[in-house]
């Protein structure tokens, strides 16, 4: 019932991004790199919530390894996708020759001496590394694996925002107005959820 309403509302951000002229955003692979995350990083909670409650509400007798091992199985192949959405994003920014655009992912992403190039290689390492533990059968059905993947997916879908927004904006066009981006206390309490929230305040 969810497939609908992922594919409309991921495809019509992603064009909103894709349509325009920032370096980082002006890129046509976006709507299927968008429709993918949402499928990755929903099983990812979907894992993270159902581990939880597969086991304070004792239901492993009906919520059993074989159904979460399909669900690790969808998690590798759309972490997978996206992995080369992310490779197809890099292929072309270098391909095209624009210098903007390859300024935008050599110098806002790839090199780690720059303000935010740390945040692509946890992404890069949250999101394409990590899942690729479940190609081992015994990975995929060893529950405390799938509880530590499903986190480190959701936090690196977090990056993956992250990086979209804040390396394509921080360094435009004009280096007149370059600055840096510093989080406020709301995205703290976003990122901590309510506990973060409460000391924020």
């Amino acid at each position: 019932l969810s497939t609908p309403l992922v594919l409309s509302v991921h495809t019509i951000v992603s064009f909103d991004f894709a349509t325009s002229i920032v370096p980082g955003w002006h890129t046509t692979i976006f709507p299927p790199y968008f429709v993918a995350g949402a499928v990755f990083s929903g099983f990812a909670m979907v894992q993270t919530l159902l581990l939880v409650t597969r086991k304070v509400l004792a239901l492993e007798e009906y919520i059993t390894l074989e159904h979460i091992e399909v669900m690790n199985k969808v998690i590798i192949l759309t972490g997978s996708i996206v992995g080369i959405a992310y490779l197809t994003e890099l292929f072309m920014a270098w391909y095209s020759h624009v210098p903007y655009e390859w300024f935008a992912f050599k110098e806002n992403r790839l090199n780690l001496n720059s303000p935010y190039g740390w945040s692509y290689w946890i992404m890069m390492g949250c999101n394409v590394l990590s899942p690729q533990i479940f190609w081992f059968k015994a990975m995929r059905r060893h529950t405390w694996v799938l509880f530590v993947v499903s986190i480190l997916v959701n936090v690196g879908m977090w990056f993956e925002r992250y990086v979209i927004v804040v390396t394509s904006l921080h360094r435009d066009y004009l280096p007149s107005s370059w600055g840096l981006y510093a989080l406020t206390r709301w995205d703290y309490a976003i990122l901590f959820g309510t506990f973060g929230l409460f000391f924020t305040l």
